[in-house]
Order: structure tokens, then C-alpha cells, then sequence
């Protein structure tokens, strides 16, 4: 049998006194600021709410990171931090030197935080020193700033533990800010968004998805709370609804999204996923754009061709590194302005997706320059395109410079398939390994997969890496 550790004399010690609820307020005021975290998680463990309440009052550091102490706390013991709080709000007279600045709610422990100590109070008060960031002011280091990661998806799902925090910071906007920096909204009652996202200091917030928000016109309702989002990083905007044919509401709904991104300054990750209003908008969000992207993924949108040509003219790429295109189909299209758009990111590039474009031999020949050059490439993914064996095998022998690749996912040649579409499974494998072989001739790849089209009965893959990876049904 294998015993753990005994606990120390220290660890029995704190165990005792949580459990007799030995600190009174005397004690707490003097007690050495080592004891307080490592007395907080006991409190947790023990759900004892009144010494949870007592030691955020008297809480010694700056900053209070719950998720270092805790991962999630009960609703009880939730309800003991905020009564803590609330007591420490009220209180003219300060037991301690240190004044409570920050308190982060969020159920995770960043590395570069150590009890309170350190992490988000320095980098918040770093940030907000002579008012480096856009739209923070200097009243906001008087308040309170307690941080929380907020999700509005629906309101039948509701988070209790979000409900009972946001009911508790609503009449206390004088006193404390309500600061969220990853922030979701989904299938939810706009004007209900629109009550709660009041409560936050909204000029925090750093990523948003906005996820099956429903219809353009729920969208554009919220853009007036977007825009004061001015120091957003990244934003998502997943599945959007509606029909192809454009009302003259519909257009001002599509005006009145573009106008945001004006706006949103230090935007550097977009993602644009299944959402119908873009086609033939690519050129006025471009235009719009302004910030320098860093990650750009336009997912299951219906690109045209004016869309591609609006790659190549001139817009704000100049730090891209990634670049994903999935399920844009580009079968009909001509792609030489994507040609050209790769050839003026080749410098940076570091990763790129074209999976699921059905691009045949012809669009993979007049890509075939551009990608070469793409020397910084790190991850590449071709999956789902209709390519040639002959094509593919002059793809690969082109790439002896491209040593910074660890990731290489090709489609199958389109000779692997039957009449009838299937897989033909000796077939895909002597293809898949005279390619690897025909690679390895050349330049030595850290990780490369040859991937089939999803079968039609499992909705899963076969691959060949090493060997063939066989789908599920035929498994």
C-alpha cells in the first residue's frame, strides 16, 4: 500500500484553526501575509463562509486572484467573497497598508501570478500608467476592478454563479468596476445583452465571439455596445443568418457592422465563421479595417470573385502570419488575386489553411509560386481539394526551402477514389506513401498527413502518416 505525504505541523495547524474558526478580527489585522492564501484554500475546502468573508476583508496584497486559491467556489462561498468585498467597500478605516486594487473571479491560474502578489494587478496598473491604453481613465484606479469572463449564450443556460455576481455588482457601479476581458454572446434577448453588458467597463473586454447571435439586425443592434469595446483583440463572429437577397435594411444593418472596425484600433485576430452577409462585402471590410491583422479565418463563407480580388489591393496585411480560408469554395473562381495577395504576405506567413476550397490541379498551379516562397511557413493544410497525383508530387518536390514546416496536411490524389467516390484503400496507400517517399528524396518533414474526403457513411477520414489510418466504418 502507498501512503501520501503527512501533512506538515504548519498544513495540521491551519486545518485546526479553520476548522475551531479561530481569527478574529485582532488576529487577522496582525496575522503575516504567508498564512493568508494557504488559509483561504482550507477555508474553501472546509466551507467555512464567515472566515472565507473575514479574510477577503482583511485580504493583505493588492491584488486577490480567486483562481490561484480556488477553481470555482461554491455559490455559498462565492456569496462569502462578495460579502467580504462588500464589508471592505464600506469600510472608511484600512487594517492594513496595502489597498485592495483588483480581484479576479475567473476559475483559472495565470502563471505569472503568485497568490496575489503579482500577474494581472501589475499588468492592469502597467497598462493603465499615463493612460497608455485607449479609453481607460484615471478615476479608474480609485475603483475597485473585479474581473470575471462572461457568457451570455442563452438565457435558458444561464450560469448561477454569473447570475448571483452580476445581481451583486449592478448597484455598486460608484464603488467598483466590472471588468470582463473574454466576453460571449449567443441566441440571447438583445435588450437583456445590452442591461447587463451596461454594468461592465466595457473599454476592458480583449476577445468577443459573438456565436449564433441570430439575424443581421440583432447584430447591428449590439454594435453600438461593440464600439466602445476600443481595446478588442480578437473577435469572432460564428454563424449569422439570413437570406441572399439584400433589403435596404439589410444594407444598413451591413453599413452599420462595417463601421465598427474602424474603431477597434488593437484588433488583431478576426474570425469570420458562417456568416452570409460577407459576400461581396470583402472589399468595404478591408477598407474598413483599422488595425493590422495578425490572424485572419474566414470559415464557410461564400466568397466571390470581387471578394478575391480584394485580397490584392491595398489594405492593412502588412503583419499577417495566419491565414485560414476553410470552406470557401474557390472551384469557379479565378484565384490569381489570392496569388498575388500570398506573394505580398510570404514574408510573414506562418500558417495556412485552404482545407475545404475544392481548388482542383490548375488553381494549385498558379498558387504553386506564391507558396514556395512562403519560407516562414510553419503549419500548412490542404485537406478536401480535388489534386492530382502528378500535381501533388510537383507541389512537394518545390518545397526543399521550406524548412520551418512541422505541420503538412495534403488531400489524397484524386486516383485513391472509385467510381463510385469511395476509397480505394490500397490504392491510397501506395499513393500516400510515394509521395512521403518522393518528399523525403528532397527534404527530411517533421509531420505530414495525407488525408481523404470525409467518408459518406462515418463523417470520418482516412490518413496516412505512417501507415493508413483506416475511417470508422471500415474499422
Amino acid at each position: 500500500m502507498v501512503y501520501g505525504s503527512p501533512p506538515s505541523l504548519q498544513e495540521l495547524a491551519l486545518q485546526c484553526l479553520v476548522r475551531n474558526e479561530g481569527l478574529t478580527d485582532s488576529v487577522l489585522e496582525n496575522l503575516p501575509k504567508v498564512f493568508f492564501s494557504p488559509l483561504f484554500k482550507e477555508a474553501d475546502i472546509q466551507r467555512k463562509t464567515t472566515m472565507i468573508k473575514s479574510l477577503v476583508e482583511y485580504w493583505p496584497y493588492s491584488s486577490l486572484h480567486v483562481g490561484l486559491l480556488i477553481n470555482k467556489p461554491k455559490l455559498q462561498n462565492l456569496q462569502a467573497i462578495l460579502d467580504g468585498l462588500d464589508t471592505w467597500l464600506k469600510r472608511k478605516y484600512r487594517p492594513r497598508k496595502t489597498r485592495l486594487q483588483v480581484v479576479d473571479l475567473n476559475g483559472y491560474a495565470s502563471s505569472d501570478m503568485q497568490d496575489g502578489r503579482e500577474g494581472r494587478d501589475h499588468l492592469v496598473e502597467t497598462k493603465l500608467e499615463g493612460q497608455v491604453v485607449e479609453g481607460f481613465s484615471r478615476y479608474t484606479r480609485k475603483c475597485l476592478r473585479v474581473f470575471i469572463d462572461l457568457s451570455f449564450m442563452s438565457s435558458r443556460h444561464e450560469d448561477e454563479y454569473q447570475i448571483q455576481l452580476l445581481q451583486w455588482a449592478k448597484n455598486k457601479k460608484d464603488s467598483l468596476h466590472l471588468c470582463c476581458e473574454n466576453l460571449e454572446i449567443g441566441a440571447i434577448e438583445v435588450s437583456k445583452v445590452r442591461e447587463e453588458l451596461n454594468i461592465l467597463q466595457l473599454e476592458y473586454v480583449k476577445q468577443l465571439e459573438l456565436n449564433t447571435v441570430g439575424s443581421i439586425s440583432k447584430l447591428a443592434k449590439l454594435i453600438p455596445c461593440i464600439s466602445k469595446m476600443r481595446n478588442l483583440q480578437k473577435l469572432m463572429l460564428v454563424r449569422i443568418f439570413g437570406t441572399r437577397t439584400y433589403t435596404r435594411e439589410e444594407n444598413d444593418n451591413v453599413t452599420k457592422i462595417m463601421s465598427l472596425f474602424p474603431k477597434l484600433t488593437c484588433l488583431q485576430d478576426l474570425t469570420i465563421d458562417d456568416v452570409y452577409f460577407l459576400t461581396d462585402h470583402m472589399e468595404e471590410l478591408f477598407r474598413c479595417l483599422g488595425a493590422s491583422l495578425v490572424s485572419l479565418k474566414i470559415t464557410l463563407c461564400q466568397l466571390s470573385q470581387s471578394d478575391l480580388v480584394s485580397f490584392a489591393q491595398d489594405w492593412n496585411y502588412s503583419q499577417l502570419k495566419h491565414l485560414c480560408l476553410r470552406g470557401a469554395t474557390l472551384t469557379y473562381l479565378n484565384i490569381m488575386p489570392l496569388k498575388l495577395f500570398l506573394d505580398s504576405v510570404a514574408d510573414n506567413l506562418q500558417t495556412l489553411e485552404l482545407e475545404d476550397c475544392r481548388m482542383n490541379d490548375s488553381h494549385l498551379s498558379v498558387l504553386l509560386p506564391a507558396l514556395i516562397q512562403c519560407l516562414q511557413l510553419t503549419s500548412i493544410n490542404l485537406f478536401d481539394n480535388d489534386i492530382s497525383m502528378d500535381a501533388l508530387k510537383k507541389f512537394l518536390l518545390n518545397t526543399t526551402h521550406m524548412s520551418q514546416l512541422t505541420t503538412e496536411m495534403y488531400p489524397a490524389p484524386v486516383e485513391v477514389y472509385n467510381e463510385s467516390n469511395y476509397v480505394d484503400v490500397e490504392t491510397f496507400s501506395e499513393l500516400c506513401a510515394e509521395l512521403k517517399d518522393e518528399l523525403s528524396a528532397v527534404r527530411q518533414p517533421k509531420s505530414i498527413c495525407f488525408g481523404s474526403y470525409y467518408c459518406y457513411d462515418c463523417d470520418t477520414r482516412y490518413t496516412y502518416e505512417d501507415d493508413v489510418m483506416f475511417c470508422l466504418c471500415v474499422e
